[in-house]
């Protein structure tokens, strides 16, 4: 608990200072083991370096050499790759020209698909809690082109251009790496997801955990899907401990304001391109904004779409799929209210989209 409550305190007053801001490297995203979004979508590199210099970048592998130039425009620069068929390993190097002069590469690089995995506490759950986590941690090292990146907790009151910190850089599965203590690691429905996926593909696949539980969907929704549904002046909310890890946790300290994890968890991966995303999310918003979720959730959805599109250059699809679960029938009667809230989420999950009048 006082991790987590030291980490709210450090994201709230401390400014976004991991990196020199012309210091030349990749965004933080970026790492060794990585998987980029495969062919027909084309992949995007991008990154930090000294203003006006020249980077030239370079593809390297087995079954193709690739390589670009980029200029460093307001300290960043970016190229988009022709597409490359699923397959790897490939060492990416980008090397930036003039009084800076700079290398940085990154390695074991696969191409696949790149799929994002979003929600509360029901996606953090752990690998290491299902009933079989000792052999499914045993497993793990058998599917080494299924690679997990986890981004770290964080909340921003303001849209973050790159990640303040990573929980796990892109990593080849093991024990190590997936399992752990409960809601610290990689999560299991993730995991599963992106090992059925391989198994049936047979082609690299991407996994980019991005969760925190017990946080209301309000939290990872931009401020301008929130205009759409009537929250755009909503206050900050405090919320009822529903998870397992916020149980110990005083009730001043789960507060969440509107947008603050889309700020600083899902915005920083606009420019990714990925082939998609899952989500697991609901018992937060049983008992807050209840009766907006029809409205706030599928708009959340559409407005992930646009950006992700537009942060991409057009490379994630607009309309890239977007699967969920809806809520288990565990705790069908509300404690304060004595409704069936579960239900009435599960029915506001899949209801047609509703808008304010």
């Amino acid at each position: 608990m006082f991790r987590l409550l030291l980490l709210l305190i450090l994201s709230v007053v401390a400014p976004w200072n991991a990196h020199a801001l012309d210091e030349f490297r990749f965004a933080s995203y970026y790492g060794d083991h990585m998987v980029l979004q495969k062919a027909p979508e084309r992949a995007v590199l991008w990154g930090f370096g000294a203003e006006g210099s020249k980077v030239i970048f370079s593809l390297e592998g087995e079954q193709q050499n690739k390589r670009g130039v980029a200029y460093v425009q307001n300290g960043t620069w970016r190229v988009t790759l022709d597409p490359v068929e699923a397959g790897g390993p490939y060492n990416v190097t980008a090397f930036q020209l003039g009084p800076a002069e700079a290398k940085i590469t990154l390695t074991d690089v696969l191409f696949g698909d790149v799929w994002l995995c979003g929600g509360q506490s029901n996606m953090a759950y752990t690998l290491s809690q299902l009933f079989n986590a000792s052999e499914e941690q045993e497993l793990a090292p058998k599917f080494p082109h299924v690679r997990v990146f986890m981004v770290a907790l964080e909340v921003s009151d303001a849209e973050l251009i790159d990640l303040p910190r990573i929980e796990v850089p892109w990593s080849v599965p093991s024990a190590e790496i997936l399992g752990g203590p409960e809601f610290t690691h990689f999560s299991a429905v993730c995991w599963l997801f992106g090992r059925y996926l391989y198994k049936t593909l047979r082609y690299p696949v991407g996994l980019v955990e991005s969760c925190w539980g017990g946080t209301p969907v309000e939290a990872w929704s931009s401020s301008r899907a929130l205009q759409k549904c009537g929250l755009e002046d909503a206050e900050d909310q405090r919320l009822p401990p529903l998870t397992p890890l916020f149980e110990q946790m005083p009730l001043f300290m789960v507060r969440w304001s509107n947008s603050v994890l889309w700020n600083a968890m899902i915005y920083p991966l606009l420019n990714m391109t990925i082939k998609g995303a899952i989500w697991y999310q609901g018992e937060a918003n049983t008992e807050f904004n209840k009766d907006k979720y029809a409205c706030t959730f599928p708009t959340m959805i559409d407005d992930w779409r646009a950006a992700f599109h537009e942060g991409s250059g057009g490379q994630t699809m607009a309309d890239f799929p977007f699967g969920f679960v809806q809520l288990s029938t565990f705790q069908k009667i509300s404690r304060t209210m004595g409704s069936q809230i579960f239900a009435g989420t599960r029915q506001q999950t899949t209801a047609s989209p509703q808008t304010p009048a």
